[in-house]
């Protein structure tokens, strides 16, 4: 088998060096969420880098348990690179914590590593921040991990960012309330997931069912938003179940609200991610400039039964060098100049004054110095988002584009044109 040679340094795929102010940088952020975590009454935990596979895949899910990077040892006992923290954290509570007072409170900082695409926003090692509170079944509990995750990213510095909160407890009582087969149902998940109308509008036409059924699942795409979608949420309930799931949502958001994080928060009943893994809310976070959630986090209480005795909890990871990505996007946003007008460079003195005018009235005014020619001018002034570009039409005299129009600007009327943009 013939193999690409390795050029001097080269790392594999998926992985990245960080050096000078990108390490100085990570490092001030991980403080940052360590001291915040530290203030709510969370503890560290530091499992270990890597387990016997069996323990790390027992409730992993496929996809992740199939994403782990295993290894032997040599007494030819599977071993796995961890692939989240939540699993070993559940499994020192289950193991050697069963016995201590409740609530556990524990927090973590550590490398991960999945063996999946690496494409942006996704490395195959990566570094997870992030909470598990344990032994509390509460509303409470779960409204304190979502609020302590908003205090997190506002601590960071991050303004723009939201978080969409659901209950697979609705969608689970759903699926009971139908008696789907095992194929019909993922098909529904599937279609609900991409909140496809066409795929739901085809298993509508399949479905032997009445009518309340058929307005469960037709609404189940559009129960997203404030709190008035609990009220549409519990219209179209089948039973008990996913009654109990708006319920609890509804506790959930009044607890945030006391928070004062609503603001950041967008309900959404038709999050059904982490079917096999959650049990109750479930809830990511988005940032502009990030294709992929910041965080997840959920209730998942029949993990930590699977080491010792049964415990409810609920938590979250955070995926740090996505924060990173998505604080880089906002400075670049925060700080990219604004420029009022870009002005076609002609040569004549006398429209090199008109920019010379502008610039000392206030105004914002950039010279292409690149020669483009007008098309490229205008197409990067749309890219820019520059609103006006100045035009020549002869010594001291431009037109000027907008996206309303143009019209021709005479030297003498310049100045009192430049003051209508500046206030």
């Amino acid at each position: 088998m013939n193999r690409k040679r390795l050029a001097p340094g080269e790392l594999p795929p998926g992985v990245a060096d960080l050096f000078f102010h990108a390490a100085e940088q990570k490092l001030a952020l991980e403080a940052t969420l360590r001291d915040r975590f530290t203030r709510w009454g969370y503890r560290p935990v530091i499992p270990p880098t890597f387990e016997y596979a069996e323990t790390l895949a027992s409730e992993a899910g496929v996809r992740l348990a199939e994403e782990m990077y295993r290894f032997f040892d040599r007494d030819g006992r599977a071993l796995a690179l961890r692939p989240d923290l939540t699993i070993p954290t559940a499994r020192i509570v289950g193991v050697k914590l069963f016995d201590q007072p409740l609530p556990l409170r524990f927090y973590y900082i550590g490398n991960v590593f999945r063996y999946e695409e690496p494409r942006a926003g996704k490395r195959r090692e990566f570094t997870q921040a992030g909470v598990e509170l344990i032994g509390a079944a509460e509303a409470s509990a779960d409204a304190e991990v979502i609020a302590l995750l908003v205090d997190a990213l506002q601590a960071a510095g991050l303004t723009d960012f939201r978080i969409t909160l659901g209950q697979i407890g609705f969608f689970r009582g759903l699926l009971a309330a139908l008696s789907l087969s095992a194929e019909a149902a993922e098909r529904l998940r599937i279609a609900v997931d991409r909140r496809s109308q066409a795929e739901l509008e085809a298993i509508l036409a399949d479905l032997d069912g009445d009518d309340r059924a058929r307005e469960a699942i037709a609404a189940l795409p559009m129960l997203a938003g404030g709190p008035e979608v609990l009220d549409e949420a519990a219209r179209v309930a089948l039973s008990g179940e996913m009654e109990a799931a708006v319920v609890n949502l509804r506790q959930v958001w009044e607890r945030l609200r006391q928070y004062d994080v609503t603001d950041h928060i967008v309900l959404d009943l038709a999050q059904v991610r982490g079917m096999a893994y959650y049990t109750g809310i479930l809830f990511e976070a988005f940032a502009p400039g990030v294709g992929f959630p910041l965080a997840s986090g959920g209730r998942y209480d029949g993990l930590i039964g699977h080491f010792g005795p049964d415990q409810p909890a609920v938590g979250f990871a955070l995926t740090v060098d996505r924060l990173l990505t998505a604080l880089d996007h906002q400075a670049a946003a925060e700080t990219a100049p604004l420029i009022d007008v870009i002005f076609q460079d002609c040569g004549h003195m006398e429209c090199l004054s008109l920019v010379r005018r502008a610039r000392s009235l206030g105004a914002r005014a950039a010279l292409d110095v690149l020669g483009r020619s007008v098309d490229d001018l205008m197409a990067y002034a749309r890219e820019q988002g520059i609103s006006r570009v100045a035009l020549c039409e002869g010594p001291g005299r431009v037109r000027l584009m907008m996206e309303t129009g143009s019209r021709v600007i005479e030297a003498a009327a310049w100045e009192e044109e430049v003051r209508t943009w500046i206030g």
